[in-house]
C-alpha cells in the first residue's frame, strides 16, 4: 500500500488540462476554512447540536491525525519516488527510487531516514484531508438522523473517496493513507455522536468522559507535542459552550429562513470582531508564541465565538416564535356535595 505505481498510472492517465484544477480545487475543500463554514451553517443556520457534533468529530480527527502522523512518521509519494509530480509540479524526491518493493511492505529504509532528518519533516501518514472528510460526513450524517440511502452513500463514501483520489493524484498520499484516514475517520465521526450531549437527558457520563479527554489533549499538547495547541484548545472551548448550554439551556432551533441566514451572520460578524481582539490583545501584552498561550486563545475564542451566538440567537428576530399555550378550559359543571 505504500507504492507509487498508482499514482504514476493515475497522472499519466487523467492528464487532461481540467483534471489537475479540480483536483486541486477537491483538497482546497478538504482545509480548515470550509469546514468552520460547514460548522457555522450547520449549527447556526440548521441544528445546534448536529452541528456542534460536527465540529467534535472534526476536532477529534484532526488531534488524531497529528498524533498519528508524528507517532507513524512516514514519507509522501513524491517524497519516495522522482516519477510523482507534488500537485502537478516536478517532485521534490528525497531518494529517486524508496517506495515500497510490495504490497504490504513500507517505504525503504533510506526513503524513512531521509524525510526524518528534515529540519521540518511533512509526514504523510495518515491522510488528514480523507480523515476528517470522513469523520465530519459521518458524524453529518448521524447527527442530523440522516435516512436517505443515497444520501448516506455519497455522504460516507463517495465525498471521502474523491478526496482521496485528489490526494492521490496530487501525489500526497499513498493507498495506505487514505484507507487509514478513512477508517479513523468513521470511528471518530461515530464516536463524536455518542459522546454528544443530549439537551433534556442525563448526560453525566458523556460529560465525564469528554473532560477526560480534555485533560488528556490538553496534556499532549503542553508537554509532548502530541496534538496539535490550536485544535486542543478549540476543543477546550467545545466543552465550555457544552457548560454553558447545560446551565443555560439550549436555544430553539430556527425556522424561517430569515433566522437561518441572520444567525449564520451574527456568528460570521463574532468572528470577524472576536478574533482580531484576541490578537491585538497578546500583541499588547506581548504574550510569547508558546503551546500554553496558543491554547488559552483558542479555547476563549471558539467559546466566545459560539456562546455568543447562542445567546443572541434568543433575542428578536433571530429567536423562533414560541408555541402558543394552549387556552385554559371553561370551568365544567360543579356537582353536588
Amino acid at each position: 500500500m505504500f507504492q507509487t505505481h498508482w499514482h504514476v498510472w493515475l497522472q499519466s492517465f487523467f492528464d487532461a488540462a481540467w483534471m489537475l484544477p479540480l483536483m486541486r480545487f477537491v483538497s482546497t475543500l478538504g482545509y480548515e476554512w470550509a469546514y468552520v463554514l460547514l460548522i457555522v451553517v450547520c449549527s447556526f443556520g440548521v441544528r445546534l447540536r448536529a452541528g456542534l457534533g460536527v465540529m467534535l468529530a472534526v476536532l477529534l480527527m484532526s488531534m488524531a491525525t497529528h498524533a498519528i502522523k508524528q507517532g507513524a512518521a512516514l514519507p509522501r509519494p513524491s517524497d519516495v519516488d522522482i516519477l510523482v509530480l507534488d500537485k502537478g509540479r516536478p517532485g521534490h524526491a528525497l531518494v529517486a527510487d524508496g517506495a515500497a518493493g510490495s504490497f504490504w511492505s513500507l517505504p525503504t529504509d533510506e526513503a524513512i531516514a531521509a524525510l526524518r532528518a528534515q529540519p521540518d519533516p511533512d509526514y504523510g501518514f495518515i491522510s488528514g484531508h480523507v480523515g476528517v472528510a470522513t469523520a465530519a460526513m459521518t458524524a453529518l450524517v448521524l447527527c442530523f438522523g440522516i435516512r436517505s440511502r443515497g444520501w448516506r452513500l455519497a455522504l460516507l463514501i463517495g465525498w471521502p473517496l474523491l478526496m482521496a483520489l485528489s490526494r492521490m493524484y496530487l501525489g500526497r498520499h499513498f493507498l495506505s493513507d487514505v484507507l487509514g484516514g478513512w477508517l479513523v475517520g468513521m470511528a471518530l465521526g461515530w464516536f463524536a455522536w455518542q459522546c454528544l450531549p443530549t439537551p433534556a437527558h442525563h448526560n453525566r457520563t458523556r460529560y465525564l468522559l469528554l473532560a477526560t479527554l480534555g485533560v488528556g489533549v490538553t496534556a499532549a499538547a503542553l508537554t509532548g507535542g502530541l496534538a496539535p495547541a490550536d485544535s486542543a484548545g478549540r476543543y477546550l472551548g467545545l466543552l465550555l459552550v457544552f457548560g454553558f448550554l447545560h446551565w443555560r439551556g439550549w436555544p430553539v432551533d430556527p425556522h424561517t429562513p430569515w433566522q437561518r441566514i441572520g444567525r449564520v451572520l451574527v456568528v460570521v460578524g463574532l468572528y470577524l470582531v472576536i478574533s482580531p481582539v484576541l490578537e491585538a490583545v497578546a500583541t499588547v501584552l506581548a504574550l510569547p508564541d508558546t503551546a500554553v498561550v496558543e491554547v488559552v486563545f483558542n479555547a476563549i475564542g471558539n467559546a466566545a465565538i459560539f456562546i455568543g451566538g447562542i445567546a443572541l440567537a434568543g433575542y428578536w428576530p433571530l429567536t423562533s416564535p414560541r408555541t402558543p399555550r394552549p387556552a385554559p378550559s371553561p370551568p365544567g359543571p360543579s356537582t353536588a356535595a
